[in-house]
C-alpha cells in the first residue's frame, strides 16, 4: 500500500485491518464447499455443550485454526501447530464459544457480542429437553460469504450420540422460515465485524 493511501488514524487503520481479515475469511470459505460447511456447523453444534458446562442456548464461532490459536488461545505467533499444508484443500478450522444465553435472549445476543473480523461462521443453538431427557438441539448458522445453515440434532440425553435429523443450506435467510430473523442477525454481526465494528 503506497504511503499516501495508508490509513491516517487509528480508527481507519483498524477498519482497514478488519476489511483485510474479512477478505481473508471469504477466501478461506471459497475452499469450503456446501457439504463441508454443513459438517462444520453440525459438528460445532454437537460440541456446544459438554457434561461440565451446561448451555441452554448460545452462539459459537468457527475460524481458521492458526489464527484462533493466536487470537483465542493466546499462543505466540509462529507457534508450531503441525498443520498439514492446506493451501489448496479445505482449511483447518476450529470453533469456540462466544456467548451463552437464555433461549429467549439468543437474537438479542447478536447485537452485543464481539465477533472477530476473521471469523468464518457464527453458529447459534438452542436446546429443547423433553420430559424423558431427549435433547433436540436446533442450530442456525451464517457464514461470512453469505451462506446460511439450519440443522436439527437429536440426542438421547446431553451426553448421548447426536443424530442429525434435518439440515438446510441456503444463500437466502428467508428460506429458513422461522429462523430467518436469527440467520439475518448472524450475517449482520459478521458484516459489522468486517467493517471494523
Amino acid at each position: 500500500m503506497p504511503v499516501e493511501e495508508a490509513p491516517s488514524t487509528v480508527h481507519d487503520l483498524l477498519r482497514t485491518a478488519a476489511a483485510a481479515d474479512a477478505r481473508a475469511a471469504r477466501e478461506l470459505l471459497a475452499r469450503i464447499d456446501g457439504v463441508r460447511l454443513l459438517e462444520l456447523v453440525v459438528t460445532q453444534a454437537e460440541l456446544a455443550v459438554d457434561g461440565e458446562h451446561g448451555r441452554p442456548a448460545g452462539i459459537d464461532a468457527i475460524g481458521d485454526l492458526a489464527r484462533a490459536a493466536i487470537e483465542v488461545l493466546g499462543l505466540p505467533q509462529g507457534a508450531a501447530l503441525e498443520l498439514d499444508d492446506d493451501s489448496v484443500g479445505p482449511p483447518t478450522v476450529t470453533g469456540w464459544e462466544l456467548a451463552t444465553v437464555d433461549p429467549e435472549e439468543l437474537r438479542a445476543a447478536t447485537l452485543t457480542m464481539t465477533v472477530p473480523a476473521w471469523t468464518l461462521a457464527l453458529v447459534a443453538f438452542v436446546d429443547h429437553v423433553a420430559a424423558d431427557g431427549t435433547v433436540d438441539r436446533h442450530a442456525v448458522a451464517a457464514a461470512a460469504d453469505g451462506r446460511c445453515v439450519q440443522a436439527h440434532i437429536r440426542m438421547a440425553d446431553l451426553l448421548g450420540a447426536p443424530q442429525l435429523q434435518t439440515a438446510v443450506l441456503t444463500h437466502d435467510p428467508v428460506a429458513l422460515d422461522a429462523d430467518a430473523e436469527l440467520a439475518s442477525a448472524l450475517r449482520a454481526s459478521l458484516r459489522d465485524a468486517a467493517r471494523g465494528g
